[in-house]
Parts: structure tokens; sequence; C-alpha cells
């Protein structure tokens, strides 16, 4: 049960990832403006997700910290390259 919780949260982040890599393409955000909204929406996303939605007990699955940052660094990664492709693709001249 724990795993599964893990990786629903995992996967929750790449489809987060992959939408604001998308929005932030296409709107186009640049710098780092661009990173910290998506490191803020991403963390509070999921923080909301396990403490709100799903009620769960945090100190089972190590604490808040560890919930926050399962999968975050994969999800970073993916949301880059989509951000870059999609602001490429669009306005590059």
């Amino acid at each position: 049960m724990q795993d599964e919780f893990l990786d629903v949260i995992y996967w929750f982040r790449q489809i987060i990832a992959v939408i604001l890599g998308i929005i932030w393409g296409v709107v186009p955000l640049k710098g780092f403006v661009g990173i910290a909204v998506f490191c803020l929406i991403n963390a509070g996303v999921l923080y909301l997700y396990f403490s709100s939605f799903q009620q769960i007990d945090e100190e089972e699955y190590g604490g808040t910290w560890e919930l926050t940052k399962e999968g975050f660094m994969t999800s970073f990664a993916l949301f880059l390259v989509v951000w870059i492709i999609f602001y490429t693709a669009i306005h590059y001249d």
C-alpha cells in the first residue's frame, strides 16, 4: 500500500511537469521566475493532495519532506525538457 501511494505521487508529479512545461512554453515564460513558480506549484499541489485530499499520516511515509521530494527531480527534468521543446518550437525565430 505504501509503495502504491508513492507511485501515485511520482506519476502525479510527472503529469504536472508535462502540463506546466507546455503552458510555460506557450505563454512564454523565461528564466528563474518560471523555474521558481514551477517548484512552488509542484510542491504546493502535491502537499494539498496528500494532506487534505488523501488525509494520510505523513509519518508513515517518513514525514512531509519525504513525500514532498518524492519524484521531484525527475519531474523537474521532464518539465525543463517539455518547456524547452515547446518554447523553441513556438517562439524561436
